[in-house]
C-alpha cells in the first residue's frame, strides 16, 4: 500500500509518500516559511536530493508543489493513481480523537472547533478538501493530535471553571503534537539505552509551535498545550500561556472583538509579537547578536519557559530519565539547546558540548558519559506515526 502522508504545519507543509507496511520511503518533501516571499523547498526521491527556494503564498501552492514533484520524472510513482491512500496529521475534532475517515460529517466536526484551533483546523480542512478533489476515489485518513494524550490522568487534564463546561463544551486540556511524542516516546528511550518500559521521559517538541509532553512507561501523563494549541510555551506567531484577563482587558481597552484577538494572537503574538519582526528562531538569533534587544528578549523568553517547563513536568513524573529533543529547533537549534539545558545540573543533566555541536540534525546522546539523565536528539518522524495508523485502520488491525 503506498500512503501518501501530509503534514500541515504552522508555518510549514511537509509530506511523505511510504510504503506500507514495509515503512519504506520512497518520496519526501518539505516546504518551509509558508506565505513569506522566500520558502525554502527540499524534495527527495531514493538518492536523489534537491534544494531550492520559490515563493508560496499559501497553502494551496504548497499542495500544488508537491504534486509537481511528486509526478515529475524523480519520483518513483508516474501517476497519482499508483497512491492508495492519504493521511494527514490533524489536530483537533469535536468528540474522542483517534484515527478516523475524513468523510464530510469528520469535516464539519473538524470546522465545530475552528475558533479553538484557529491557525490549524481551517488550513487541514482546505487540504482535505483539495485532496478530495485530486483524490476523489481514495481513502482520506486522520490521525488526530490529542489521540497520544488520552491516557492523561483526569487530574492533569481538568480546568479550575465551572465543571459544567467542561460537560456542555468539552473545556479541558487536550494537548497536540501527539504524533511526535509518540515516535519520541517509541525513540529516545532505546537511544538513550534505557529501558522504555520503565522509562520517565521528557519529549520536547521544539520548533513553529512547541510543545512538552511528560511521558512515563510510553503513555503521556501531561502536556503543557490545553485545550488549544495556543498554550503552554510561546511559538513562532502565537502566545503561548497567558492570563485570559490580560485579553479581557485588551479587548475592552481597544474594542477588540473576539475574531479581532484570535488574528492578533494566532499572528502577531508568541516570539514575533515579543521581537516585533520574526518568530522564526533562526532570525532572532541573528537579530539578537547584531544588537536587537527585543530578538534577545524573545529567545530569553523561549529558552526560560521551555526550561521551567521540563522541571514542571519532572516534578509530573517524579524524577527522569530522559529528555528527548525535537521539532526543528530540538533537532537542529544548538545554541538555543545549550541555552535550555544549562542550569539543569540539579535535574541530573549534564550537557556535553562537543556532542551539542555535533548532533545538528543527528540523532543521538548529547549528555556526558556520566550524566544520570541522558539527552537525545530525536529526528521525530511524525508521518511514520500517522502512516502506520492509517494502514491499521485500513487494514482492519486498528487498536
Amino acid at each position: 500500500m503506498h500512503v501518501l502522508v501530509v503534514n500541515v504545519g504552522s508555518t510549514s507543509f511537509k509530506y511523505r509518500l511510504l510504503a506500507m507496511p514495509e515503512e519504506r520511503v520512497l518520496a519526501e518533501g518539505r516546504l518551509e516559511r509558508i506565505g513569506s516571499s522566500s520558502s525554502p523547498v527540499e524534495f527527495s526521491s531514493g538518492e536523489r536530493s534537491e534544494n531550492s527556494t520559490i515563493h508560496l503564498p499559501d497553502y494551496a501552492a504548497a499542495i500544488g508543489k508537491m504534486m509537481s514533484d511528486l509526478t515529475s520524472g524523480r519520483s518513483p510513482i508516474g501517476s497519482l493513481k499508483q497512491i492508495d491512500a492519504v493521511g494527514f496529521k490533524t489536530v483537533l475534532i469535536d468528540g474522542l480523537p483517534g484515527c478516523v475517515v475524513l468523510d464530510d460529517d469528520a469535516i464539519s466536526r473538524m470546522e465545530a472547533l475552528n475558533d479553538i484551533a484557529p491557525a490549524h483546523n481551517p488550513p487541514y480542512v482546505n487540504a482535505v478538501r483539495q485532496m478530495r478533489t485530486l483524490f476523489p476515489d481514495l481513502p482520506l485518513v486522520g490521525l488526530f493530535e490529542p489521540a497520544f494524550h488520552v491516557t492523561m490522568p483526569d487530574y492533569a487534564y481538568t480546568y479550575g471553571v465551572p465543571y459544567s463546561w467542561a460537560e456542555k463544551y468539552g473545556v479541558r486540556k487536550y494537548g497536540y503534537h501527539g504524533a511526535s511524542h509518540r515516535y519520541v516516546a517509541e525513540t529516545a528511550p532505546r537511544l538513550a539505552g534505557v529501558d522504555a518500559s520503565r522509562c520517565r521521559l521528557i519529549s520536547a517538541h521544539l520548533g513553529g509551535s512547541s510543545s512538552l509532553c511528560a511521558i512515563h512507561d510510553g503513555r503521556s501523563i501531561d502536556t503543557s498545550m490545553g485545550m488549544s494549541p495556543q498554550s503552554g510555551v510561546d511559538h513562532s506567531t502565537r502566545n503561548g500561556d497567558l492570563d485570559v484577563f490580560a485579553v479581557l482587558h485588551v479587548m475592552d481597552k481597544q474594542g477588540l472583538s473576539t475574531d479581532d484577538v484570535r488574528r492578533i494572537l494566532c499572528k502577531e503574538a508568541g516570539l514575533a509579537g515579543i521581537s516585533g519582526t520574526s518568530g522564526d528562531v533562526r532570525d532572532l538569533e541573528a537579530a539578537s547578536a547584531s544588537g536587537s534587544e527585543r530578538a534577545r528578549l524573545a529567545l530569553d523568553v523561549f529558552c526560560y519557559n521551555v526550561k521551567k517547563t521540563i522541571g514542571a513536568m519532572a516534578a509530573a513524573l517524579g524524577g527522569l530519565d530522559v529528555i528527548g529533543l525535537a521539532g526543528g529547533i530540538g533537532e537542529r537549534g544548538v545554541n538555543v539547546r545549550k541555552r535550555i539545558l544549562y542550569g539543569l545540573d540539579f535535574l541530573g543533566v549534564v550537557l556535553d558540548e562537543e556532542r551539542n555541536s555535533a548532533h545538528t540534525g543527528q540523532e543521538g546522546v548529547i549528555s556526558t558519559d556520566a550524566s544520570p539523565v541522558k539527552v537525545v536528539v530525536v529526528r521525530t518522524n511524525e508521518e511514520l506515526i500517522v502512516a502506520r495508523a492509517v494502514f491499521a485502520l485500513l487494514s482492519g488491525n486498528a487498536s
